[in-house]
């Protein structure tokens, strides 16, 4: 996994999400710098509702049975995990971007993924 200066601010992953199960993936997104309030004020951070972007690849099919929650910080690694549910009773692989829009790029709103 390639970095720069300590920061990944994307990954692509293929993920094998066990049946009727939930799957908290380490995405290995990370920033060094998260002054996003100096950057650019009322910027998401890595909360909830989160900067990161989870982008669905191909195969699309393959998510039919894949759900996501909010991307969160993990204070013990310093990176971004994301759960994935499946409903199918199989184990799914789906391929899929992770994406940390980096605040020098610009400004940014994120709604949260969910209502709950």
């Amino acid at each position: 996994m390639g970095t720069k200066a300590g920061a990944l601010l994307w990954n692509r992953m293929r993920i094998a999400v066990p049946g009727n199960d939930t799957l908290d993936v380490d995405t290995g997104i990370t920033q060094v710098n998260q002054s996003f309030a100096d950057m650019s004020p009322d910027e998401p951070g890595f909360g909830d509702p989160s900067r990161i972007q989870v982008m669905p690849m191909m195969p699309i099919d393959a998510w039919a049975t894949i759900s996501h929650g909010e991307p969160y910080f993990d204070p013990a690694t310093g990176t971004i995990r994301v759960a994935f549910s499946n409903t199918d009773e199989g184990t799914v692989t789906i391929n899929a971007l992770f994406w940390n829009p980096h605040s020098l790029v610009g400004p940014g709103e994120a709604d949260p993924y969910n209502d709950d």
